[in-house]
């Protein structure tokens, strides 16, 4: 049985290979620490869809800035949980305020339902098509595994459980796969523009 050191040690090698680009160190480090990190989450926030998107956030910035943790400084799973917390806290502030939120976008609707509607121009079809063909790149310009996961996601409707039980793979790494193909659409999509 290895002691915590050996913990912190095997997590700090895979921080490494993260931070050099690996996905399957990622997959390894969510395997190991996303069912705690998940228990926190749901804790502070008691609903498990808001602390999903939060863990699944939160890995999304370990793997960004993965070269940033300074294991001399302390444990990855500090590091981790606070991360969590602090992220957890954020959800519930917003929550807070969207009671005027909400208030607000139901204004802007009614506004949009008396105004009478548009045709769609030329131009406007034009950018739709130029977005859809940039969709359309960005999707053959991923990995065949991150593809893969979005398109059963995205196009198919499967839930990350079907999608790992067909695939064979742990739901961490589904996980992982999809959140970082998202991001990778949204990066080539944002080059060119067409999102902010």
């Amino acid at each position: 049985m290895s002691g915590t050191g050996d913990a912190d040690m095997e997590d700090a090698a895979l921080l490494a290979r993260i931070a050099a680009g690996d996905e399957r160190a990622l997959a390894a480090l969510y395997d190991r620490h996303g069912g705690r990190a998940f228990a926190l989450a749901c804790r502070i926030l008691d609903d498990p869809g808001a602390a999903e998107e939060v863990v699944l956030d939160v890995f999304l910035s370990i793997w960004r800035n993965a070269a940033a943790f300074m294991p001399e400084r302390g444990r990855f799973t500090t590091w981790l949980f606070t991360l969590v917390r602090n992220r957890a806290i954020d959800v519930l502030r917003r929550r807070r305020a969207r009671p005027l939120e909400a208030w607000m976008l139901r204004a802007e609707a009614s506004e949009a339902l008396e105004r009478p509607a548009e045709d769609p121009s030329v131009e406007a079809q034009a950018e739709a098509e130029e977005l859809h063909q940039a969709v359309r790149e960005a999707l053959a310009a991923l990995p065949e595994p991150q593809r893969r996961v979005l398109e059963l996601a995205y196009f198919q409707g499967w839930t990350h459980r079907e999608i790992a039980e067909y695939l064979g793979e742990p739901l961490g790494t589904v996980k992982s796969r999809l959140r970082l193909a998202l991001h990778k659409v949204h990066e080539w999509l944002a080059q060119r523009g067409l999102v902010p």
